[in-house]
């Protein structure tokens, strides 16, 4: 008597028909990260509560601090406060907020995504330090990176 495949019965016991449908699309890449980097971020970012996780923080806030980072040269830069601080879009206005979003969502992923999002975080942190200069009256309870001096607010 032939055998059944284990595939062919495998195939029998299934209880869900046909493929696995995604409700919503893959998201895109984050500039800068692997695929597997970029999703483990997303899926942190739609997982968890709080201020700064909603869909596209995190890249959002890579490209802010990039660009606070980008001018050629070897003048400081000073940070400057968003004028609508209490709302989450606004609050990435000031490059100091969106150092936050990104500080808040790496204890969040696995560890090589831990890792990855580190290692690019890690050089723009490095120019910050080089580029801005230390504020002596700011509190010590505060991240390094809120020590360091500011001028004015940006927006409107």
């Amino acid at each position: 008597m032939p055998r059944n495949r284990p595939g062919a019965q495998r195939g029998a016991q299934r209880t869900t028909p046909g493929p696995r449908i995604w409700e919503e699309p893959p998201p895109a890449r984050i500039p800068g990260l692997s695929d597997r980097t970029s999703l483990a971020v997303h899926r942190a970012e739609r997982l968890s509560p709080g201020l700064w996780f909603s869909r596209g923080v995190t890249e959002t806030a890579l490209r802010r601090y990039r660009a606070f980072l980008h001018p050629p040269g070897r003048r400081p830069r000073y940070p400057r406060e968003s004028y609508c601080a209490a709302c989450p879009g606004c609050a990435l206005d000031d490059v100091r907020r969106a150092r936050d979003a990104l500080a808040e969502i790496l204890p969040l992923l696995p560890p090589r995504a831990r890792a990855e999002l580190r290692r690019a975080v890690t050089p723009l942190d490095r120019r910050y330090l080089l580029r801005t200069l230390p504020d002596p009256l700011a509190a010590r309870t505060e991240p390094w990176w809120h020590r360091r001096l500011a001028k004015g607010v940006e927006g409107w």
